[in-house]
């Protein structure tokens, strides 16, 4: 894939999930993709990418609830 090509994944909404069901999905994908040793894959690095953004939501749900 050369730089000019940008292979576009389809993420799950992190609005239309709960952190509970984001957690669980984005553990079930690294999982997955550890077994198949495809971490670095391009599809790995939007994962990676994907757990920044809910990271993020967490952090931001954390420090309203205290």
């Amino acid at each position: 894939m050369t730089k000019e090509e940008k292979t576009v994944f389809k993420l799950p909404n992190l609005a239309e999930m709960t952190d509970v069901e984001a957690i669980h999905w984005y553990t079930s994908e690294v999982v997955r993709l550890s077994k198949e040793r495809k971490l670095n894959s391009e599809y790995g690095k939007a994962l990676l990418g994907w757990k920044k953004k809910m990271n993020e939501r967490l952090e931001k749900s954390r420090k309203e609830w205290w």
